[in-house]
């Protein structure tokens, strides 16, 4: 009989994150922090929504945020806001109607707030609905925001609203291993730090496993999660072995955007070893394959060729040769463009700018980066805040300033100061990068 590790891979570890919880946290507990590797930021998320559900097991309420964070003066009013416009939504009540859990609650003194010490209308907003459900309910308020990259102004919000946070409120934050933002929380604070460790690599394979071995599908990624292995092992042979298998399998489908996706992992963990050319090979074998599958009307054809040529561009850009690299990002630029990916397409021209700047061809560059800036403030603030729009904005300002062009300049402060604010050119390059790494 197969057990319920094997059958749940991912309820098995809900569960003991359910468990993680009863253990560590008291009722005297303020700040939850989950210490997370990268691939188990999800699993958090998934955790706090089962909770949030009618299958929740524990015994606090949960509440989920996702408010992206702009600033430390405007998220809490954002996260009001995003509350009453849930609270008042016919939709959703109708969704919660059967259960019988809405309050007798009245919201009318947290509309059109202001958003100095927003964090505190916030916290009493959601403290006065817990004691509305029951005074003797606590509310767990799970603040995830969408946009967020690990900057400390997060953290500094969290660290005002936890002085002035009532014994009926938590707040759950989520923080990665690799670069821990919640680390140094003042000592009062009664802080419980849950530690998962949920193997995610292993729930991947048993649910994979647990798949038809004899349908192409599994047998793919079967094979891709062997190529990893092999790569973390170092072993060549065996990545050669899997990724030869895994194309053989991938034909079998007659997609060939598989089969390319397949050439791709395949490439990527040759690169990893450092066997550059070997990896090359494999990329232009994926742009090939995946302009045959487009050809053959291959829907998702489009998207991995847009991945081989990136990918191309990155390879020939870290060997230096940046005449071949100059000309696949602007081969991804174009193609992100006819996919309508905004952000892909300005980050390409963001890197094509770079490598023209390095190959003595600053007039390209400086066009390339204009081309990137105008695309970029299509799109909405948001996304162009936790995009590589600052990047762009910083060195294109710096070409306009050297080449004496005044309207840019004023366009370009203007714009950037509306975004980020009037300190936007002293950020750091690691500062902008932080922002541009996903949790």
């Amino acid at each position: 009989m197969s057990t319920f590790k094997e059958e749940n891979a991912i309820t098995y570890r809900i569960a003991q994150m359910q468990k993680k919880w009863v253990d560590t946290v008291t009722p005297q507990t303020q700040l939850v922090r989950w210490l997370v590797k990268k691939d188990e930021v999800r699993m958090v998320k998934a955790f706090s929504m089962l909770e949030a559900s009618e299958h929740g097991k524990l015994t606090e309420l949960f509440l989920n945020f996702e408010q992206p964070f702009i600033g430390v003066e405007d998220y809490g009013k954002d996260l009001v806001h995003s509350w009453i416009t849930l609270w008042n939504d016919q939709k959703s009540r109708d969704e919660v109607a059967h259960a019988n859990v809405l309050p007798d609650w009245d919201d009318t003194p947290y509309h059109n707030i202001r958003k100095e010490n927003s964090e505190w209308t916030f916290i009493k907003c959601m403290s006065s609905f817990a004691t509305a459900i029951d005074p003797k309910i606590i509310l767990v308020l799970n603040v995830m925001p969408q946009a967020y990259r690990g900057t400390s102004a997060f953290a500094e919000w969290v660290k005002k609203s936890l002085k002035i946070l009532p014994s009926n409120l938590k707040l759950m934050v989520v923080d990665l291993e690799s670069s821990q933002r919640f680390r140094d929380m003042p000592k009062y604070i009664n802080e419980a730090i849950l530690v998962p460790d949920l193997k995610m690599n292993e729930a991947i394979r048993e649910i994979v496993s647990s798949g038809d071995t004899n349908n192409p599908a599994v047998g793919v990624n079967l094979c891709l999660l062997n190529m990893a292995e092999a790569t973390n092992d170092g072993n060549e042979e065996q990545i050669q072995y899997w990724g030869s298998e895994g194309v053989k399998i991938a034909k079998e489908t007659n997609l060939k955007s598989i089969e390319a996706t397949v050439l791709i992992a395949h490439g990527s963990a040759l690169y990893q070893l450092k066997k550059f050319q070997k990896a090359m090979d494999l990329f232009e074998k994926a742009e090939d394959t995946s302009i045959e599958g487009i050809n053959e009307q291959d829907p998702s054809a489009p998207i991995v060729l847009l991945q081989s040529y990136n990918i191309q561009a990155s390879t020939y850009l870290y060997k230096k040769d940046y005449t071949k690299a100059l000309e696949y990002y602007i081969k991804t630029a174009a193609e992100a463009k006819s996919q309508n990916n905004i952000m892909m397409q300005i980050e390409a021209c963001r890197q094509a700018a770079y490598v023209a700047a390095r190959d003595y061809k600053k007039g390209e560059a400086y066009e390339l980066l204009q081309q990137a800036y105008e695309e970029g403030k299509k799109v909405d603030q948001t996304t162009q805040k936790f995009s590589s729009m600052l990047l762009i904005c910083i060195k294109l300002y710096e070409y306009a300033d050297e080449n004496k062009n005044e309207k840019l300049t004023k366009n370009i402060e203007e714009y950037a100061t509306q975004i980020w604010g009037e300190q936007w050119k002293d950020l750091s390059q690691e500062e902008v990068y932080q922002q541009l790494l996903i949790t």
